[in-house]
């Protein structure tokens, strides 16, 4: 969100996944911009003037910045595009950047709009299917995404909530039309990626040759891990690839 909002010249230090092309929209931004790993003693030497941090991490740091003085801003994870949209907006306000961020988001909106969905009701069933079998539940920023694409989310039919685990047993059971993998495999080579090279994946059988195999994406983490306004053309992306 801060790569969208602010100018370069106002970010004195961004996390070290910034700077990591697999997991983050903004890694040619962050280059030139000095790291962190979340420690105190790195943000303590730049004097900021705000520290922006998620909920859930590094929380001995910020609290004790916090007791140091330092105004310390933290984001819980969105789970959807509204809660998206509130901590996009809180932001902006704090830095100065309301009318950027309703510029952005009103892109945002046009660009959702303009995704073509299926006419049908019956839409793709999908599965995003990470190491060690995990997948994201349908409380989660994935499930918009797959949902503005026209796609079903099989986590809704497993009923997993904010994420869990899926045997390759009971995906294979399920018949997904689609699955959508990370690209990353390869770079990190892994007993958890087993699941996701697995040839049973292809849903090939003799026997029921009416049932077509499912169709393999990789979906950079990316375009969907973390809340910005190119969630959009992600789902428009994905949306595109499964009408091919």
């Amino acid at each position: 969100m801060l790569f969208e909002l602010a100018e370069p010249s106002q970010i004195a230090s961004v996390t070290a996944l910034s700077k990591d092309e697999k997991y983050s929209h903004y890694s040619e931004l962050a280059q030139h911009i000095r790291i962190n790993r979340g420690l105190a003693e790195e943000i303590i030497v730049l004097e900021p003037d705000l520290v922006l941090a998620g909920s859930y991490t590094a929380t001995g740091t910020t609290t004790l910045l916090r007791q140091l003085g330092y105004r310390v801003l933290t984001f819980q994870p969105a789970l959807d595009i509204d809660e998206f949209r509130n901590s996009f907006l809180r932001l902006a306000a704090v830095i100065g950047a309301i009318d950027k961020a309703n510029q952005l988001l009103t892109q945002m909106d046009k660009d959702i709009a303009e995704i073509m969905k299926p006419e049908t009701e019956l839409w793709p069933r999908a599965i995003i299917y990470q190491p060690n079998g995990f997948s994201p539940g349908f409380q989660s920023l994935a499930n918009e995404m797959l949902n503005i694409a026209g796609i079903a989310n099989l986590a809704v039919e497993f009923n997993i909530e904010y994420g869990g685990f899926v045997p390759l047993e009971q995906l294979v059971v399920a018949k997904p039309n689609v699955i959508i993998l990370p690209d990353q495999i390869e770079r990190f080579p892994a007993l958890a990626n087993i699941f996701l090279t697995h040839p049973a994946l292809s849903f090939t059988n003799a026997q029921e040759i009416t049932q077509p195999p499912a169709l393999q994406i990789k979906l950079p983490e990316k375009y969907w891990s973390c809340g910005g306004t190119f969630i959009a053309a992600a789902a428009a992306r994905l949306a595109m690839l499964v009408s091919e």
